[in-house]
């Protein structure tokens, strides 16, 4: 017996008076007196407890209240926190030093039962805690401490295990976060299969009562019927029922599979991929770097005449000239940037580069609409480097060019000729901005925004070169995009699901083009999280650099500008998304019973266009800000009800998640091969046109 014990039993003796009074004993006598007096009072717990140690009851309420009592004297007795009636007791029996009570006690504990001692000491380790105040516990606790509702819990578990078994309802995962999966799938009355992997024997397989804690382990081999993990599944290992959230072969979730598989796929069909996905070039493909050249020096001639509209006061958007007062304003700040960029005194260039300029876009125009070549305003050739250098000089030194104002109706006439045939000249600006991205880095690392031909060609094989949006669509000034997610369910016929809420993401950094920083023309938040917010930004962007799309919703009305949402925005994301899974369905390897969550980023023009910029497979769902936190969990469930519950019923309701595409009475092979294009990556003609 411990110290702890001993110390308990004889709070008790001293509580309760078993001895015989002895006479001429005046302490005794008026121990007597006390006792006689409480027992007046109607205390019933008292009067159980004395009554309970006279006939040796096995009553739980017996129990509870004689611990409450031990309990009570024992951090009395540390404490100094007693009773008052007690502590008269307690103090009466301290000046009694007989211990006849005490052996009448021992001898009455030892004829208990057993089972009596072991109830009793669970009511004293419960009731004896921290502090003699019941714990406040749920009901569900409470239950743990039933023996009979422990075991009636695992029997119920083990029913649930075997029906969910019958009724294919297990799944297995490996997410580190999956709550939300789990408590979809459970409230659905599937069970969850723990093992290191999914197909895992009976003698590491495991099932864990969520609430309880019981575990189970499988005597017999027992395959999950679906199956969540971001790691790759060998296809062949599975069954045919067996559901999971794994493709192969999606090449439009890289960089460089995502340029291919669109310019291959606009050789067989009628839809311009260059109406929502800017230019690309992978320089992996041996002819790759001289089309980007050809195209850095197509879009530089471009810039020079949109620099003669806007230096001379008109613009393809405004009709309206200025007066001469206002372009020799415009064209002092031209000259003025070129010494507050510190490149020295600005020189004049001569205008012979507007006159290439025009030629360059001619030749361009031309390998765009087969027009006949009389219209070109004149041949022979074109010496690139001389002509990028004086590019150089106007754009990035902020050089003028001389006589300009008498090429402002040639350089109009032809730009709203090429804006006809080229969706991105809008895009395109003045400064020629490409971003660099390489070929297998995720969440924005190593990409940069570069405006050098040298400087881009220096790079290897491994880097995917893009066209960078020059006129965002800004929010307060500050750059943004904005993040889609898509389900993809079968992909013959394809079916693609649109979710209805998504989020936008900041940059910390004010919008220019003055400085190609990271911080300011990559809106990942991977990286932006990492950055500290621009003291000058405006007071109403968020501190932690995301919007849900509702938000962006009211900012549009705040701006006049609320139907471009249902009008424009909307309808191009999902006419994008359609195109490229379109276009990338013929190389994914294909099986029934699969289906996985995609995120594809955005960039919208000055126009509220859709540019889709990539294709994220298996997008990171984490709660790491507010906004994430309001569209994960709902997102997650709504997931579940595509993919399970409107198996089973169609018109189920299917949350946030909207059928966009579902192709009927698919023919094609499927394991069809894609055409060669090695020819297709150049404009065609145009790179005859220059020398080096």
């Amino acid at each position: 017996m411990n110290t702890l014990t001993k110390r308990l039993w004889k709070c008790i003796s001293y509580c309760f008076p078993f001895r015989k009074k002895k006479p001429n004993d005046n302490a005794v006598e008026e121990i007597e007196i006390k006792q006689e007096s409480l027992e007046k009072q109607p205390i019933e717990a008292n009067s159980e407890r004395e009554t309970s140690y006279e006939v040796n009851s096995e009553r739980e309420t017996t129990i509870e209240a004689n611990s409450e009592r031990e309990t009570s004297y024992e951090v009395n007795s540390e404490r100094e926190t007693t009773i008052e009636a007690n502590s008269e007791i307690e103090t009466s029996y301290e000046v009694n030093s007989e211990r006849e009570t005490t052996v009448e006690a021992k001898r009455k504990r030892e004829t208990t039962t057993k089972a009596h001692r072991k109830r009793k000491a669970a009511n004293k380790s419960n009731s004896t805690r921290k502090t003699a105040k019941k714990p406040n516990v749920s009901p569900e606790r409470d239950k743990l401490y039933c023996d009979e509702c422990v075991s009636r819990q695992k029997i119920c578990f083990e029913d649930q295990v075997k029906t969910s078994i019958a009724k294919k309802k297990v799944f297995w995962t490996d997410f580190k976060r999956s709550n939300d999966f789990e408590r979809g799938l459970l409230s659905r009355g599937w069970v969850k299969k723990i093992a290191p992997t999914f197909n895992a024997g009976p003698k590491k397989t495991v099932f864990r009562d969520p609430t309880y804690g019981h575990k189970i382990i499988s005597r017999y081999d027992i395959q999950p019927n679906l199956i969540l993990t971001r790691k790759r599944v060998e296809l062949h290992l599975l069954r045919e029922d067996q559901i999971t959230n794994h493709f192969c072969r999606v090449h439009a979730t890289s960089k460089s599979g995502l340029c291919k598989v669109l310019r291959q796929w606009c050789l067989s069909c009628d839809a311009n991929p260059h109406t929502f996905f800017p230019r690309c070039y992978m320089f992996s493909k041996i002819n790759e770097k001289q089309a980007f050249i050809d195209d850095f020096t197509m879009t530089a001639a471009c810039g020079i005449l949109k620099w003669v509209l806007r230096t001379n006061g008109k613009s393809l958007q405004d009709e309206v000239i200025p007066s001469r007062k206002e372009k020799e304003e415009k064209t002092a700040i031209c000259m003025s940037d070129a010494k507050i960029n510190n490149h020295g005194p600005a020189r004049i260039v001569p205008e012979d580069i507007i006159v290439t300029a025009l030629v360059v876009c001619q030749f361009h125009l031309y390998d765009l609409t087969h027009e006949d070549e009389d219209d070109i305003i004149c041949a022979g050739i074109v010496d690139r480097k001389h002509f990028i250098s004086d590019y150089y000089q106007v754009m990035h030194h902020g050089a003028h060019i001389q006589n300009s104002d008498k090429y402002v109706d040639y350089c109009h006439q032809l730009l709203c000729k090429l804006r006809r045939v080229n969706p991105q000249l809008d895009i395109d600006g003045e400064k020629n901005i490409w971003i660099s991205k390489p070929r297998n880095l995720s969440r924005g690392r190593g990409i940069r925004c570069r405006n050098d031909l040298k400087d881009i060609c220096s790079l290897g094989r491994e880097w995917v070169v893009e066209k960078y949006i020059e006129r965002p669509l800004l929010v307060y000034g500050t750059k943004f995009d904005l993040r889609q997610h898509f389900l993809i369910t079968d992909w013959y016929p394809l079916t693609i699901w649109f979710y209805k809420h998504s989020f936008l993401r900041f940059s910390s950094q004010p919008f220019t083009l003055e400085s190609l920083d990271t911080a300011t023309h990559v809106c990942n938040y991977a990286i932006q999280k990492k950055l500290k917010n621009a003291p000058n930004r405006h007071p109403n962007l968020p501190e932690e650099n995301m919007w849900h799309s509702d938000e962006f919703k009211e900012y549009l009305c705040t701006i006049g500008k609320e139907q471009v949402w249902d009008s424009i925005i909307i309808p191009g994301m999902k006419k994008a998304l359609i195109h490229t899974m379109k276009a990338t369905r013929e190389n994914v390897k294909y099986r029934k019973n699969s289906f996985d969550l995609f995120g594809s980023d955005f960039l919208f023009g000055e126009n509220f266009q859709p540019w889709l910029l990539e294709i994220q497979y298996k997008p990171g769902i984490t709660k790491d800000t507010s906004v994430m936190w309001k569209i994960v969990p709902p997102m997650v469930e709504d997931m579940l009800r595509v993919v399970i519950d409107y198996k089973d019923d169609p018109n189920c309701n299917v949350g946030g998640f909207e059928l966009i595409y579902k192709q009927a009475n698919y023919t094609g092979n499927v394991s069809r091969s894609a055409p060669n294009t090695r020819t297709d990556a150049r404009h065609p003609g145009l790179g005859s046109y220059f020398t080096s």
